[in-house]
């Protein structure tokens, strides 16, 4: 009996304990001696006040091919980028591949960067000396040692044991990003899927926990529900319902957003709102300003977040211009053009 009310002691903390702590963090902050990780989304920034904080995590949500794992990819890219994060070399990132390959991946950056389409990379071609030194040029950036891989679905187990095994190793890293894409995808073995997440998002809430520096990115499927809502307009915008097992992943995530190309469902209008709303967002709306127009859009909708007050946020839809489609909106841009 006592040694189990000894054992019990130990989850206890003062007050003094917990809230000085917290306070001598802000003061680190407000000194520049920690910096939020920006993701080159500023209306992310914005809603995490500043960026990624450690013991925090993000989920982001879609139906497939919508353009999560670009967002994904986008955001990691930024955050472990020294020009943006002055911090970034004290960074670590765990990419947790369980559904793209990471020839999938590279091709995806090489399209991007050289401005050509994907397909034309993998053509059978005469040597092409100028764009193979390109591509050798992202590949070397893409090659780090504050970057590992696990490049396959991995049991809860693994996952655990793998996590446990970063954050020791890594403890004097300002910040240790797990990305899992996507979450769904973790191996089973004999679990239904609901309790296979909840049980992975128990593990991922106990190291936030336990490791001071850990941070997650979880992507995450969309169910079919939204897709069954195009034909009504104001019904087609993501809802948190929309997320597999949303429940479990509110209780876990600071922000969860969700994407949507209506595009892909045939809208030439996207959802339906009064004049003065948005008005940060009037370029990307139609001309009776009442819904945004389509062609070459991803929109972001910010559908729970835990910092702040969503009555705060200035931007809680964000249109995000695809590659190729930023001349449409006066942003500049070059079509990808096939030859």
């Amino acid at each position: 009996m006592q040694g189990e009310v000894n054992s019990i002691r130990n989850i206890f903390k003062t007050s003094k304990q917990v809230m000085e702590e917290a306070y001598e963090n802000i003061l680190k902050y407000r000194r520049g001696e920690l910096i939020p990780a920006k993701t080159g989304y500023q209306y992310i920034d914005d809603a995490l006040l500043g960026g990624i904080f450690p013991q925090h995590a993000i989920a982001i949500g879609a139906r497939p091919s919508v353009g999560k794992s670009y967002v994904a990819q986008r955001i990691l890219e930024n955050v472990m980028n020294p020009m943006v994060n002055p911090q970034a070399s004290d960074y670590f990132l765990v990419n947790c591949e369980f559904e793209m390959n990471p020839q999938d991946l590279l091709l995806r950056r090489m399209s991007r960067e050289m401005k050509i389409p994907t397909s034309s990379l993998l053509k059978k071609q005469d040597s092409n000396t100028i764009e193979e030194r390109k591509m050798f040029e992202i590949l070397q950036n893409e090659i780090s040692n504050n970057v590992i891989y696990i490049d396959a679905p991995c049991t809860i187990k693994e996952f655990e044991l793998a996590v446990a095994h970063i954050a020791t190793r890594h403890q004097d890293k300002r910040l240790i990003i797990f990305k899992i894409d996507h979450i769904a995808l973790i191996k089973r073995i004999g679990l239904d899927p609901k309790t296979a997440i909840d049980d992975l998002v128990a593990v991922m809430n106990e190291a936030k926990l336990v490791y001071k520096n850990i941070f997650f990115l979880i992507i995450s499927q969309f169910n079919r529900e939204i897709e069954g809502r195009v034909s009504n307009p104001r019904e087609q915008a993501p809802r948190l319902s929309d997320f597999y097992q949303s429940d479990t992943l509110g209780q876990l995530c600071t922000l969860m957003i969700g994407l949507n190309n209506p595009r892909r469902y045939g809208l030439d209008k996207y959802m339906v709102f009064g004049q003065d709303w948005y008005r940060s967002l009037d370029g990307f709306k139609t001309e009776a300003k009442t819904s945004f127009r389509t062609t070459g859009l991803v929109f972001h909708h910010i559908l729970k977040v835990r910092q702040v007050n969503m009555e705060e946020l200035t931007d809680v839809i964000h249109p995000e211009i695809m590659p190729g489609c930023g001349w449409m909106y006066g942003e500049g841009g070059t079509k990808f053009v096939n030859p």
